[in-house]
């Protein structure tokens, strides 16, 4: 990232871990407000990206999979 600062992707996942030292929950919900912050700083374009890219659809395959298996 440059010109923003020092802190790139893994500092942010380092803050939210240090965060959540005591508590797993609060390291999950400071890394879903980062997320929901990016996400409203992107376009639309970055986000259709986002959702479109081999990570992103792996997650969402599981996600779906998982929910499938709790149908049954």
């Amino acid at each position: 990232m440059s010109g923003t600062s020092d802190h790139d992707v893994e500092s942010l996942i380092e803050a939210a871990r240090n965060y959540g030292t005591d508590d797993p929950e609060q390291e999950i919900e400071a890394l879903q407000d980062l997320l929901r912050a990016a996400w409203n700083l992107m376009t639309e374009r970055q986000q259709a990206s986002l959702l479109q890219s081999d990570e992103a659809l792996t997650v969402l395959e599981a996600e779906g999979e998982a929910d499938e298996d709790e149908d049954e």
